[in-house]
Protein backbone atom coordinates (compact mmCIF):
# COMPACT_ATOMS: atom_id res chain seq x y z
CA UNK A 1 0.00 0.00 0.00
CA UNK A 2 2.96 2.58 0.48
CA UNK A 3 4.16 1.98 -2.69
CA UNK A 4 1.04 2.86 -4.18
CA UNK A 5 0.83 5.68 -2.17
CA UNK A 6 4.24 6.73 -3.06
CA UNK A 7 3.77 6.43 -6.60
CA UNK A 8 0.63 8.19 -7.09
CA UNK A 9 2.25 10.90 -4.58
CA UNK A 10 5.18 11.05 -7.57
CA UNK A 11 2.82 11.23 -10.26
CA UNK A 12 1.06 14.11 -8.71
CA UNK A 13 4.21 16.01 -7.74
CA UNK A 14 5.46 15.65 -11.57
CA UNK A 15 1.96 17.12 -12.78
CA UNK A 16 2.71 20.38 -10.86
CA UNK A 17 6.96 20.79 -10.52
CA UNK A 18 8.31 21.34 -14.43
CA UNK A 19 11.48 18.80 -15.12
CA UNK A 20 14.38 21.07 -15.46
CA UNK A 21 16.96 20.15 -18.08
CA UNK A 22 20.64 19.63 -16.20
CA UNK A 23 22.15 21.06 -19.67
CA UNK A 24 20.00 24.30 -19.27
CA UNK A 25 21.91 24.90 -16.00
CA UNK A 26 25.81 24.31 -17.44
CA UNK A 27 28.12 27.33 -16.30
CA UNK A 28 29.23 29.34 -19.71
CA UNK A 29 32.51 29.58 -19.85
CA UNK A 30 33.59 32.86 -21.80
CA UNK A 31 37.23 33.51 -23.25
CA UNK A 32 38.77 35.68 -26.41
CA UNK A 33 39.80 33.49 -29.16
CA UNK A 34 42.01 34.41 -32.17
CA UNK A 35 40.09 33.58 -35.34
CA UNK A 36 35.73 32.93 -35.15
CA UNK A 37 33.92 31.14 -37.78
CA UNK A 38 30.82 31.82 -36.69
CA UNK A 39 32.25 35.83 -37.54
CA UNK A 40 32.83 34.62 -40.90
CA UNK A 41 29.57 35.93 -42.52
CA UNK A 42 29.56 39.36 -40.20
CA UNK A 43 33.16 40.18 -40.73
CA UNK A 44 33.56 38.28 -44.28
CA UNK A 45 36.57 36.91 -42.54
CA UNK A 46 37.47 34.72 -39.03
CA UNK A 47 37.81 37.77 -36.95
CA UNK A 48 38.61 37.45 -33.65
CA UNK A 49 35.94 37.03 -31.06
CA UNK A 50 34.94 36.91 -27.35
CA UNK A 51 32.23 34.14 -26.84
CA UNK A 52 31.06 32.34 -24.08
CA UNK A 53 30.52 28.52 -24.52
CA UNK A 54 29.18 25.37 -22.62
CA UNK A 55 28.88 21.81 -23.77
CA UNK A 56 26.20 22.56 -26.05
CA UNK A 57 27.63 25.24 -28.06
CA UNK A 58 28.08 29.20 -27.75
CA UNK A 59 24.98 31.28 -27.48
CA UNK A 60 27.42 34.48 -26.88
CA UNK A 61 29.76 35.22 -29.67
CA UNK A 62 30.94 39.21 -30.10
CA UNK A 63 32.93 39.58 -33.52
CA UNK A 64 35.83 42.34 -33.16
CA UNK A 65 35.79 42.89 -37.33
Amino acid sequence: MYERLTALGSRLLGKFVPEIDAAAAEILACRNYGACWQCAGKCGYNAPCYACCNSSGCPTVICHC
